[in-house]
């Protein structure tokens, strides 16, 4: 989280502040009280540390080093540690950090020894291990996200699939070069494995499972479509895929789990293939037999490469089967011989035995890393409950005790309370537990499991209401439309699931209030597949009846893209239900369905998020605490004055009013304490001829305004009496080539290096988009910095837009340009363009406001001893809490203000002046 304290501005900041007023005191306009604020002290951010370590393991091969078998393993975390461990010893021989990569899924002993390493994160790098030499190097990447399926062939060569654009890499360590073989299946996402046999690749594609056959030395390429049998094999992504024999055996990752044989020598399909398969990779038999293994119905099976019968071993065995080995573990009567070693998700070795038919685990000393918080909620007892990236571990904590828990949980996306239950809705898939907090954390019992939603993935959106639950759920890969769950704990049932309830869009924002639920919507589905729809919705749902009643696209002023996803909803203690979508917070009447306020606070922020909502939390102050735009930001709902603390996508209030959020691993804590009583007093820097009704020069130039760019027949600008915001007229830009550029730029405006300087602007946009831009210039003249808000919706009606920017080091002017550029035709018109900026004022500020105008010669001796014995007596009645009657003696303050004549009181003096008293009046005065 980047930390930005707020205060109000030093005194010497506030000179400087002052004396841009001044230069700028022939343009102050009159007085705009302002309303409420946010008016809270935020302590600096306090790490409680690492909540969540966890030893997630997806991968191993083995392999031996000195005549000893040992395992090759990857810890998650950032960064993940590759491991070497001696499998009989028990000791970890060695520890490598993997730069840039958080998880590994696929490891690789070569022949010579090397081990291989498939990274994910930081592109998807490509790592080698050299038993010999005893470290880690990083050989590359092609630019994708994670690296799968490692496999070689007779040379050496290593293979290797990714994400998200389903490519083949290939590496030659023979000559150091690292491949880009390209999208093995375009409009795909995933090569989830590979496996080579006799100078083929085979790739296994998702999200629509397929395999793609690859000649190694000519790079044709064969797609082999999936069999269904007739309907009894359910197709899905091919999640794994390994050479055995003659065959290429494929393991589907959806559906039934089937796991198909392809002969290379027939090139057709087995008529022989099993359901139920639990396995990451197949195991290959003893060496000299033609056998395999694999998991089916908790039962290791073997089968017979010859004829493809499969025989139950006798051994159960009840999670995934990765890599495996054979090996012989000494002194263990339950595991003589040769037994299969397979590594699990928590870091354990488990044997199984074909002889005793017996499974045992070991526990090795593998480290765990402190993983990223994935989802944080505040529980029904106080306490915060958070899950990790990826799965496995969860923890809770106690902020009264300030005490860290960590219990079993995989990857939970949302989590919501009812009554005493904290329900988690948990990835891959939307699984749902119950955890009951007035209950001891126990292992498959505290949570347990309540219902696995069908077809579902990704179960963001959890809130109560009305006794139930109620969840919103992303479909499965490569679907559009996502669910709405209802499950009432006092009947008994099974939830309910209402699928698809807004068409090709997936719910991630949930509200309740007066027998009805109110919904949110992102336009995307799962993975692998575009969305088709152009806006995001809100809906409303008859919990009682069990249907929609309302489906709408909202009408939110100020936004400046159509939003694909709008994220959390909220009722606040105005009764009003609150949005986020982008950069803008909204709030829609509940019974009308119409948007009543709303402030685009980021407006260079568009398109943000794919799935996961922006967190809108109430506090006891009346506040709202959100991660709108991913920015953890503090708004004062009366006026939309908002503060924001730092960037994070997760937070929660805690019951003690303190800001609890998630900076990567780290939990962290924002102390909130009552405020200074300060007000923010707004400053206008109008810019020169910004309503443009100033009459034209004679040679036809707008007052105040240049063009940037050359004119032509193809684009314009002028004057236009067509349309305005405020009579007569306005800026019209017209732009009709593709080629061509129309630009218009104000006259330099003074500013102060710094300072936060808004620019505003009305918009007419008639066709088209168009640019705007706020530009810092220094002392020369030079370019220094700027900010720019590229509009390309609400056509057809007039949009007040804001662009905020702290000016630089440096910044001596700013100008407001506006474009409609090259690459687009646009008709466009603008009015009322300023520059302000803000100083916050506290009530004892007042006087020393007073006082610095005073000794600036801005106010004269007797007019400057009214203003201050008038504000010296509200301050004190505002002390003594009798609000009513400091706003009185600042009413007195502004009539001897307004009575002051010309020569008593500067305009820059009068205009700052007139606005904090009437800040100060309307804030005691509610």
């Amino acid at each position: 989280m980047n930390w930005s304290t707020r205060s109000s501005l030093v005194k010497k900041l506030s000179s400087l502040c002052l004396a841009a007023a001044l230069t700028a005191a022939s343009w102050a306009s009159a007085p705009e009280p302002a309303a409420a604020r946010v008016d809270k002290s935020f302590g600096a951010p306090i790490d409680l540390g690492a909540p969540i370590e966890s030893v997630a393991i997806y991968n191993a091969s083995f392999g031996k080093e000195n005549g000893r078998d040992v395992m090759y393993t990857t810890t998650s975390g950032k960064p993940a540690m590759f491991h070497v461990v001696d499998l009989i010893s028990k000791e970890v021989l060695g520890k490598y950090p993997l730069p840039g990569s958080d998880a590994v899924w696929t490891h690789l002993t070569m022949p010579d020894g090397t081990v291989y390493i498939g990274g994910s994160g930081g592109g998807g790098s490509l790592y080698a291990y050299s038993p010999a030499a005893k470290q880690v190097t990083t050989i590359g990447s092609i630019g994708e996200s994670v690296a799968y399926g490692l496999s070689h062939d007779e040379r050496g060569r290593v293979y290797f699939g990714t994400y998200p654009n389903a490519k083949v890499g290939r590496y030659d360590p023979a000559t150091g070069v690292l491949e880009d073989l390209g999208t093995a299946a375009p409009g795909q996402s995933y090569v989830r494995d590979t496996a080579y046999l006799n100078g083929y690749l085979y790739a296994g594609i998702g999200i629509q499972g397929s395999l793609v056959k690859i000649d190694v030395e000519t790079g044709v390429k064969e797609t082999i479509s999936l069999p269904t049998y007739d309907g009894a094999v359910q197709t899905a992504d091919v999640y794994q895929l390994d050479a055995a024999g003659k065959y290429v055996v494929a393991g589907l990752g959806g559906g039934n789990r089937a796991l198909l044989f392809y002969d290379t020598e027939t090139q057709t399909w087995a008529d022989r293939y099993f359901l139920d398969n639990k396995g990451i990779q197949l195991s290959q038999g003893l060496p000299g037999t033609n056998t395999a293994y694999f998991v089916q119905n908790n039962r290791l099976m073997e089968i017979d490469l010859s004829t493809l019968e499969a025989t139950d071993t006798g051994v159960t065995y009840g999670t995934f089967l990765r890599n495996t080995a054979w090996i012989a573990v000494p002194n263990d009567p339950d595991l003589p011989g040769l037994s299969l070693a397979t590594v699990t998700f928590g870091g354990a070795v488990a044997y199984l035995n074909l002889e005793t038919k017996t499974a045992k685990s070991f526990t090795y000393p593998v480290s765990g890393n402190p993983i990223p918080i994935q989802t944080l909620e505040k529980g029904p007892d106080g306490k915060l409950y958070m899950s990790g990236y990826p799965g496995g571990r969860g923890a809770v904590y106690d902020p009264a005790a300030n005490a860290m828990t960590m219990f079993p949980l995989g990857q939970a996306e949302g989590m919501g309370s009812l009554g005493n239950k904290l329900y988690l809705g948990v990835y891959s898939g939307a699984v749902l537990y119950e955890l009951d907090v007035t209950q001891p954390l126990v292992e498959h019992v505290n949570p347990k499991l309540l219902y696995d939603i069908p077809e579902e993935d990704r179960p963001f959106a959890m809130v109560s209401g009305e006794e139930k639950l109620f969840v919103g759920t992303i479909p499965d890969y490569g679907v559009l439309g996502g669910a709405l769950t209802v499950y009432d704990p006092r009947s008994g049932a099974e939830p309910t699931v209402y699928k698809n309830v807004v068409p090709n869009q997936s719910i991630v924002g949930l509200a309740v209030r007066g027998g009805k639920l109110y919904g949110s919507t992102t336009v995307h589905g799962g993975l692998g597949i575009d969305p088709t729809e152009p806006a995001a919705k809100l809906f409303v749902w008859d919990i009682a009846a069990g249907e929609k009643i309302a489906e709408f696209v909202p009408n939110i002023p100020g936004v400046t893209v159509q939003p694909r996803m709008i994220g959390a909803l909220s009722f606040g203690p105005d009764g009003l239900l609150w949005g986020a979508t982008d950069g803008t917070i909204f709030a829609v009447h509940p019974d009308t369905l119409e948007v009543v306020k709303s402030r685009n606070i980021y407006p260079t922020v568009a398109n943000y998020g794919r799935w996961r909502p922006a967190y809108i939390r109430w506090g006891q102050d009346g506040l709202m605490y959100t991660t709108l735009a991913g920015k953890l930001t503090v708004i004062d709902p009366r006026d939309l004055d908002a503060v924001t603390l730092g960037t994070t996508p997760l937070m929660t209030l805690g019951d003690d009013g303190h800001i609890y959020y998630a900076e990567g691993t780290q939990l962290k804590k924002i102390e909130v304490g009552p405020g200074t009583g300060e007000l923010p007093v707004l400053v206008d820097l109008p810019v020169p001829n910004g309503n443009f009704d100033e009459p034209l020069t004679a040679d036809g130039s707008i007052p105040g305004w240049r063009s940037i760019f050359t004119i032509t027949p193809n684009v314009s600008y002028g004057v236009s009496t067509e349309r305005y915001a405020s009579a007569p007229a306005s800026l019209k830009l017209t732009d009709a080539s593709i080629n061509e550029t129309v630009a218009m730029m104000s006259q330099s405006v003074p500013v102060v290096g710094g300072v936060e300087y808004a620019a505003n602007l009305k918009l007419y946009l008639e066709s088209g988009r168009t640019l705007a831009v706020l530009r810092f210039y220094d002392a020369a003249g030079k370019q220094i910095d700027e900010t720019s808000l590229q509009i390309q919706t609400g056509h057809g009606a007039w949009q007040t837009l804001e662009m905020k920017k702290v000016a630089p080091p440096g910044a001596a002017s700013a100008a407001v340009i506006l474009f409609c550029s090259r690459s687009w035709m646009t008709t466009a018109y603008y009015d009322d363009v300023s520059l302000s900026y803000t100083v916050k004022v506290t009530p004892s500020g007042l006087l020393e406001r007073i006082d610095e105008y005073a000794a600036a010669g801005e106010l004269a001796h007797e007019t400057a001893m009214q203003l201050r014995n008038a504000v010296s007596q509200a301050l004190h009645h505002r002390d003594d809490g009798r609000m009513e009657q400091a706003a009185k003696h600042l009413q007195d303050a502004e009539k001897h203000l307004a009575g002051a004549k010309a020569g008593d009181a500067s305009e820059a003096a009068r205009a700052f002046l007139e606005r904090a008293f009437a800040a100060f009046i309307e804030d005691w005065s509610l």
